[in-house]
């Protein structure tokens, strides 16, 4: 999250939050400077909007996908949310169909809190070894081995998706000379990894010498992730 100063361009402040913003849960900012937002996990924040930090939170009871709104009956102010669950980017979202309307002074007790879901939504292909992912192609399981044509759109478009190491192996990450398009491959998580831009026949090599999961996507086409499995 951050607040930018449109008349510098340049970000006020800067703040890490634990969910993806990028599928329905906007922000309300009111005229008095608190800003409301909702997360998978249920919670309604409301934030100070000159350094984000939360003022009040409240559990909906099911995860929250939806922008809250403000209106006004009668001379009071309300703020209503609902809560609903969604299928993405997290398959295991709490469900429900809670519709909140909050005031000053509102007395209702929050919700029970749900399970959240996980902050990693898997990669569920199958493992496959060796020492080489493939930048850009989808992986052609019948052939074993990287599809033939170049793909920046699908999510599983790393070859393989799920690679499954020994500790200390080197694994080499290409950009196909074929490929049109420049790719990447960054540990988003751990930070294991980053290749930087890889031209098409250019590649990159990194010793994966710590045991652990390590998902990355392509910094060029981030929608297309994989995981890289340290035993």
């Amino acid at each position: 999250m951050a607040a930018v100063d449109p008349r510098t361009n340049t970000p006020v402040w800067t703040l890490d939050r634990e969910w993806s913003l990028a599928h329905g849960n906007g922000i309300l900012t009111t005229a008095g400077r608190v800003m409301f937002q909702g997360g998978p996990d249920g919670v309604l924040h409301a934030m100070d909007d000159t350094d984000g930090s939360v003022l009040w939170s409240f559990q909906c009871g099911a995860g929250v996908h939806t922008s809250p709104i403000s209106y006004e009956i009668d001379g009071e102010q309300y703020v209503a949310v609902l809560a609903g669950g969604n299928g993405l980017p997290y398959p295991d979202i709490p469900r429900g169909d809670h519709l909140w309307a909050f005031k000053l002074g509102g007395k209702v007790a929050p919700a029970p809190a749900p399970t959240p879901p996980k902050q990693r939504n898997d990669i569920r292909a199958a493992a496959v070894t060796g020492t080489t992912v493939t930048l850009g192609r989808v992986w052609d399981a019948a052939n074993q081995r990287p599809g033939a044509t170049e793909n920046t759109v699908a999510q599983n478009a790393m070859s393989p998706q799920h690679l499954r190491v020994p500790k200390g192996t080197r694994v080499t990450f290409v950009n196909p000379q074929d490929n049109a398009s420049a790719h990447a491959a960054v540990s988003f998580f751990e930070y294991e990894f980053d290749t930087g831009l890889l031209m098409p026949g250019q590649s990159f090599t990194h010793t994966f010498d710590t045991p652990g999961e390590y998902f990355y996507n392509d910094a060029i086409f981030p929608q297309n992730t994989g995981k890289i499995v340290v035993f």
